[in-house]
């Protein structure tokens, strides 16, 4: 990368949902900075950053770890119990430091339509805190993306191998998807701007949705296999009916199981294209080109 070197600060992103997004920072050759509670671990992970202790729900740490950054990339935790509450606090806590440390552009992942509230803890969460950064005065940049590819279908390798795509709602309904690979790319070159990217709230996806009879296909195509989707009936059931448990034990699955049912009803997808349109000149990451590298990189295992 040519001209001066970024100095990127990342927080909320010590864990391995982050780390596909945190690898793309440190090829795009970012000074980077990474906020943890426990840092060794995470250093070892990333050897060419830079990784300081601290918590994103502590202001002070929060502003130490910005001091001469360039921007902030900020990804929020997942509340438990369906509930939106301790989410949306963490990000309050992340965004007071932030302003304290005069911080000139900050990045945040959200979920698509967040314009509006939801019963969903998970999507609810991300509605509260684009009011929060809309509000807080920080220069910003939101992008609103879709089901993680490498989230959704790289962890699921074996499964798939075998002809299963573990996904039990109803096959009718349409999903967009973004590839995290994608944000570090489309970032990079924008966040020594000032400008570039004020005030943007970007539906940030594959500009195609796919209902899941054509993830199915495009499954079966990429990897030369026969591969369905796990049937709604009874594996969504036992969903259910074990989220009870869940909640008591506080486990992630007690908010992931209510995203599931909004998922089965309504799908997950985008229909604005505004990327295309915005940003003509950066071409997004098909679904059918990432399942292309999945399968082709798990061939070679």
């Amino acid at each position: 990368m040519s001209g001066p070197q970024v100095r990127l600060v990342a927080l909320g992103c010590s864990g391995p949902v982050a780390a596909p997004i945190i690898n793309g920072f440190v090829r795009a050759g970012l000074s980077l900075r990474i906020l943890a509670r426990c840092p060794e671990p995470v250093a070892r992970r990333y050897p060419e950053a830079e990784v300081v202790a601290g918590s994103m729900s502590d202001p002070d740490s929060v502003a130490r770890a910005l001091a001469g950054a360039d921007a902030a990339f900020l990804m929020t935790p997942m509340g438990m119990r369906n509930d939106p509450v301790g989410e949306v606090e963490v990000a309050r806590r992340a965004l007071e430091g932030a302003k304290a440390s005069g911080l000139r552009h900050l990045v945040y992942t959200s979920v698509l339509n967040a314009d509006e509230p939801s019963p969903v803890g998970i999507l609810h969460a991300k509605y509260e805190i684009e009011r929060l950064i809309k509000n807080s005065g920080i220069p910003f940049t939101i992008l609103r993306c879709g089901s993680y590819m490498e989230d959704v279908f790289d962890p699921r390798i074996s499964l798939l191998r075998k002809g299963i795509f573990l996904f039990p709602v109803d096959k009718s309904q349409k999903f967009s998807y973004t590839s995290q690979a994608d944000i570090p790319r489309f970032l990079a070159g924008r966040l020594l701007d000032s400008a570039a990217g004020v005030g943007e709230v970007i539906d940030f996806v594959d500009p195609v949705p796919y209902s899941l009879f054509e993830v199915e296909r495009l499954l079966s195509e990429t990897s030369g296999l026969s591969i369905r989707t796990t049937p709604k009936f009874p594996v969504f059931y036992m969903f259910l009916a074990l989220l009870p448990c869940f909640r008591t034990v506080k486990h992630r699955f007690s908010s992931v199981i209510p995203l599931m049912q909004h998922f089965d009803r309504n799908g997950y997808f985008s229909v604005s294209g505004e990327m295309q349109g915005m940003f003509p000149d950066f071409r997004m990451t098909s679904l059918h080109v990432h399942l292309l590298t999945l399968f082709a990189e798990a061939e070679g295992e």
